[in-house]
């Protein structure tokens, strides 16, 4: 078997797996969120969503170096430098202490701006408080001490790493379950999320020691050279990092400090299902980097731009968005006073300008190298379209049965949970293809694109999320943040197909046409929901699995008749339950 059949084959049996752990893990939160809601009040749910949305921020701090554990735990395994990793840990341990630590003080002094940003209720400013830093003080600790988790990942050993946080997540929603129905009220989810943690450090703590007896933490060992490391290789994925943290909490940090926390409570009720079924189709893209870096290409063309002219394309590309931005901005009737002249007239520059700037920024593009590898190629366009089709089914599903999915799972008293749940499944639906194509550029160590794609998006959703909230509500913040992903995925996908040299015929007819057809049994199920509305879970319920039953079914013979080639039916066959016959 050649490296690229073995790198395909790895990377379909392992998004696979890794979709099936995902889809387990998320069904039990899914279940729990009416039962947390039957014991807090929206403004509650909101207040502890609140929590990570601040923590969220000190997550920046780890993300490169969790990167860096499994980097170098892995190459100085290999080596046999075994000794190596207990310095490696033990500088991680207190670069993360000091960080951690100045987090934790910070946020202590900006409490009370905070408390008063986020619009808490003076009833509720004391348990606001206790929340905010009970949480920073749980997850300071899981950031200074999560290394041993890194660590078992870095000598290969993720099926036991995960076994640990299932467990442990489990425990935790038993837990919760416990705390709420004695009356701890939200606090009891702190609770919880301390019992996981520290569940989670000791199970790490004694496979890693298990695994490797000589592993220990001692601030004799800290190192420079290490510390080098966490600042080196650490630094470039610490960049994207930071920016995809901020993307996930902006939306919900905009919308709860213009509307207040039930708004933003409405709001993550909205985002579950969608949230949920996203992470089911990502969990397919790690393989796809390791898969990347086995394979070679060759890049052809002018030479590298110098660090000075990539800064000088980064500018430029924000400056047309912030232009593209402002042409619907100009409209909204709540926002127009703040424009320095009128709607139209600041549209129709804004216009001008934007399409000034996108064609000399065409012409910068053609001028760079393109990449010539027919593997690369071939696993660009398959990671999109595997990741469209299971799109398609997930996120169809959701639109198609918004109302009454939230009306059975959280009840009838959250109706404008169900357009936000619409708005977020269309914006993930798209979004989420992104996912090969950034994990393939990191595997190739050509980071810029996903650079450039995350600035697209991150200015997208700073201006239109918050024009959006002030004009229409949840609503308007859910669409800006459709159109905020769109637009920014579109971007990626132009510079991604004339880096490959592919054509918009190509791209379209082989990644993006066969996710369309699920869109028919999607209408269909749509139009019985409305032609015989169902009233009381139990008909609702009976109407979903129906309609459910019908969808899938119906999504899966159109894929197999009219979409999937032979490789790939033989491909889905061998992760079916049916027995071999034995020749």
């Amino acid at each position: 078997m050649s490296k690229t059949e073995n790198a395909q084959n790895r990377l379909a049996s392992n998004a696979i797996s890794g979709i099936v752990a995902t889809i387990i893990y998320m069904l039990s939160r899914l279940m729990l969120t009416p039962f947390t809601l039957h014991y807090l009040s929206l403004s509650e749910f909101g207040l502890w969503s609140l929590c990570f949305i601040i923590l969220s921020y000190a997550g920046m701090g780890g993300f490169g170096v969790n990167s860096t554990y499994i980097r170098y735990a892995a190459r100085y395994l290999a080596e046999g430098k075994e000794e190596e990793i207990s310095r490696l840990l033990s500088t991680g341990v207190a670069y993360m202490l000091l960080f951690c630590s100045l987090f934790f003080v910070g946020l202590y002094l900006l409490m009370p701006f905070l408390i008063e940003r986020f619009n808490v209720e003076p009833s509720q400013r004391e348990v606001a408080s206790t929340l905010i830093l009970g949480t920073a003080i749980v997850f300071s600790i899981e950031l200074t001490l999560g290394g041993f988790r890194f660590i078992i990942n870095g000598m290969h050993e993720f099926t036991k790493e995960k076994t640990v946080a299932i467990i442990a997540g489990l425990i935790e929603i038993g837990a919760i379950i416990g705390f709420l129905a004695l009356g701890a009220g939200v606090k009891g989810l702190l609770y919880a999320y301390a019992i996981r943690l520290i569940l989670e450090t000791l199970g790490c703590w004694f496979i890693a020691k298990t695994m490797l007896p000589s592993l220990r933490v001692s601030w004799r060992l800290f190192s420079r050279e290490h510390l080098r490391h966490f600042f080196g290789f650490g630094g470039k994925v610490q960049v994207l990092g930071v920016l995809g943290i901020f993307l996930t909490a902006v939306d919900r940090m905009f919308i709860t400090a213009i509307s207040g926390l039930a708004a933003g409570g409405m709001f993550e009720i909205g985002r579950k299902l969608p949230s949920t079924a996203g992470g089911v189709s990502s969990s397919a893209f790690g393989p796809i980097l390791s898969t990347s870096a086995h394979l070679e290409g060759e890049w052809r063309g002018e030479k590298w731009k110098s660090p000075h002219e990539r800064a000088f394309t980064y500018v430029h590309i924000l400056l047309a968005t912030a232009t593209l931005a402002l042409i619907p901005i100009a409209f909204f009737e709540k926002v127009r006073p703040w424009l320095p002249t009128s709607g139209p007239i600041t549209a129709l520059a804004a216009a001008g300008l934007c399409l000034l700037l996108v064609v000399l920024l065409v012409r910068s593009f053609n001028t760079e190298k393109r990449l010539e590898s027919d593997e690369l190629k071939k696993l660009y366009l398959d990671g999109i379209r595997f990741t469209n089709i299971l799109n398609s089914v997930l996120f169809g599903f959701l639109v198609s049965m918004a109302h009454p999915l939230i009306d059975v799972w959280v009840g009838t008293k959250y109706p404008g949970a169900a357009d936000v749940m619409i708005f977020l499944s269309i914006a993930y639906s798209v979004q989420l293809c992104t996912g090969p194509v950034t994990m393939l550029f990191r595997g190739i160590d050509r980071n810029g694109r996903e650079l450039e794609y995350m600035l697209v998006q991150t200015l997208l959703m700073v201006l239109w999320i918050p024009a959006g909230t002030i004009a229409w509500g949840l609503s308007g913040a859910a669409a800006a943040i459709a159109a905020s992903m769109s637009v920014s995925t579109l971007f990626l996908i132009w510079r991604s197909n004339n880096t490959f040299s592919i054509g918009l015929r190509e791209f379209l007819a082989y990644s993006i046409l066969p996710a369309l057809l699920p869109l028919v049994p999607g209408v269909l199920i749509y139009a019985a929901t409305k032609l015989w509305p169902q009233t009381g879970r139990l008909n609702l319920m009976i109407q979903i699995l129906s309609c459910g039953t019908l969808f899938v079914l119906s999504s899966a013979g159109l894929l197999w008749k009219f979409v999937l080639n032979e490789t790939e039916k033989a491909k889905a066959l061998e992760f079916l339950p049916i027995k071999k016959q034995s020749a």
